[in-house]
């Protein structure tokens, strides 16, 4: 097969998605298949996948409007130089762009790979996306309930494929990998660790987290918060942080290219998002064997086993959040049940092989099937133009 990815992402972002697409780039490349990159120029998507995977193709694009003409041709003339069989999307401008793109070139079947629900209940995505999208993934259960709610994305042709990343070591406890994380943010040794991996935006709700954090420092004050990201939210956050006065207490990492350190030497991670599709960072929490304190919301509660790998707790309840961390954290043992547990259900239920086995089987079966409307099962390549119709 020879797939292709698009994701208009912004430049400076690299979020769950991103990483999906690096980790089925990666294990499609290592079956025979090859895989070209399409994105926006410069952009952390681009730049990171390629860097970690150099057998990917790259196609870098200046990427504007939901229906720029010049992006939509551009597209097309990669399907056809790069003799693309599949076309995975991301976000709804990836949708228009690309989808018109692969119905203008008659014969590429469209998977829209879904990261978050962005579905509208609005005319131009009722009308539009059934006819520019053949299939949807999405990894979670929950997802796919969000995405099919307003009944212009039929419920038959939506995956669900729950996102598997490689099984790696992490020994618990780990005396070095503690030393180096404290070491390397100049943080005492006896030191409690909690971190957070995800953007600073609006759904990943990092300010719960920092409100909670006099009730637990006032309970636990060895506790240091380690905030492993960026986003638009950095500044009000680090306002939050110091409104309350706990300059001390947290360290904003910014984006990093590995977090194995952090992940290794932390002690607890906490996720307090009001909105989570899946979560890969709690499953690479989990891997590391953290004890995860979560918002139960979206697909974390099909990630983890609750009352075994995590503590669940009300979203945007500042009060609920720091009662669970607090509750672990009077139970260091149980803390360390949680971690052992976690790792053997990450390993036994989200493999890699397994997801790539998944995906690669969805991709090859819509290859085969050739594009077609989600709703009715006509082929838009094929006697007519649906470029034309829209225009």
């Amino acid at each position: 097969m020879n797939i292709a990815f698009l994701n208009s992402i912004e430049k400076e972002t690299f979020g769950g998605m991103e990483e999906w697409i690096r980790l089925v780039s990666t294990g499609l490349i290592d079956r025979g298949h090859e895989i070209t990159l399409i994105g926006r120029k410069e952009s952390e998507y681009l730049r990171r996948i390629s860097q970690a995977e150099d057998r990917v193709r790259i196609e870098p694009l200046d990427i504007s409007g939901d229906f720029n003409p010049a992006t939509i041709v551009r597209v097309r003339n990669i399907i056809e130089a790069r003799r693309i069989d599949l076309l995975s999307v991301n976000f709804n401008k990836d949708i228009r762009l690309g989808g018109l793109a692969a119905r203008w070139v008659g014969s590429i079947p469209v998977v829209w790979s879904v990261g978050m629900n962005i579905t509208k209940d609005k005319a131009i995505h009722r009308w539009l996306t059934p006819k520019l999208v053949d299939r949807a993934i999405v990894p979670s259960a929950s997802l796919k309930s969000e995405i099919t709610r307003f009944g212009y994305i039929e419920p038959a042709i939506v995956d669900v494929i729950p996102i598997g990343i490689a099984h790696r070591e992490f020994r618990r406890p780990d005396p070095e990998s503690r030393r180096a994380l404290r070491e390397k943010y100049n943080l005492p040794q006896e030191a409690t660790v909690a971190v957070t991996v995800g953007r600073f935006v609006y759904k990943k709700a990092h300010e719960f987290l920092i409100d909670a954090a006099p009730e637990i420092i006032a309970q636990h004050p060895e506790i240091f918060f380690l905030f492993v990201g960026d986003g638009v939210k950095r500044d009000e956050y680090r306002q939050q942080i110091n409104r309350l006065g706990l300059e001390r207490h947290f360290i904003l990492t910014g984006m990093l290219d590995s977090i194995d350190t952090e992940l290794a030497g932390a002690d607890l991670m906490i996720h307090p998002a009001k909105d989570e599709p899946f979560g890969i960072a709690i499953l690479e929490g989990m891997r590391a064997g953290l004890p995860v304190v979560a918002g139960q919301v979206g697909g974390i509660p099909e990630v983890v086993a609750e009352g075994e790998t995590a503590l669940l707790c009300e979203p945007c309840n500042s009060v609920a959040l720091a009662q669970s961390v607090n509750e672990f954290l009077d139970d260091r043992p149980r803390m360390e049940r949680f971690g052992r547990k976690g790792q053997r259900r990450c390993r036994e239920q989200f493999q890699l092989d397994t997801m790539i086995d998944n995906v690669e089987q969805a991709f090859t079966r819509l290859i085969a099937a050739g594009p077609g409307l989600m709703t009715t099962g006509r082929n838009p390549g094929r006697g007519r133009n649906p470029v034309k119709e829209y225009q």
